[in-house]
């Protein structure tokens, strides 16, 4: 009998134990979490800053910018295209540097982003008036964009006229001299 009750509180003992450490376990699965959440915190309050502008009042990269670009001249033409959308991509992975998924990711978000926004010119404006104003983009880096946005133009065969008036939009915005 004492042998029985022995293994019984031993028994006992270790199911207290057990509990024990379950509860530890809760709380550092709980302390965890809070970290995780201080630490994405910046990453959400950047986004409710963000989501209550819309559309081009979002880009924050002039890269994000070209591409907006490039996308208004070939649509210009009527639907997207594959061979627009190739034209586009292959401008990016040469001037970025960046790879085809992370191209495609920027064609994705760029197109998100010009979605529901104002008339061709007046996205051509402001997105070249913000690409002048990045840091670090000079008169080469405008006048290598031009030559990115008469590729995508030309993806089609000959510009349309359409193309040709936005292509005039951003030189005269970005002072580049054909």
């Amino acid at each position: 009998m004492p042998i029985i009750a022995m293994i019984i509180g031993f028994i006992g003992f270790l199911a207290v134990w057990y509990w024990r450490l379950k509860m530890l376990s809760g709380v550092a699965k709980d302390g965890i979490k809070a970290a995780e959440t201080v630490a994405n915190l910046p990453r959400k309050l950047a986004f409710k800053r963000r989501s209550g502008r819309g559309g081009l009042q979002v880009v924050d990269d002039p890269r994000e910018a070209a591409t907006i670009l490039m996308l208004e001249i070939a649509q210009a033409r009527g639907p997207l295209t594959e061979r627009q959308e190739a034209s586009i991509r292959g401008e990016i992975m040469h001037h970025f540097e960046l790879n085809e998924a992370d191209a495609n990711a920027l064609i994705t978000q760029a197109g998100w982003l010009a979605r529901e926004t104002a008339a061709p010119h007046v996205i051509m404006s402001k997105m070249t008036d913000f690409v002048q104003r990045s840091p670090g983009m000079g008169r080469k880096e405008m006048v290598d964009l031009d030559g990115m946005l008469v590729t995508v133009s030309e993806a089609e065969g000959s510009p349309k006229p359409e193309q040709l008036d936005l292509l005039e939009i951003y030189r005269q915005k970005a002072g580049v001299r054909v």
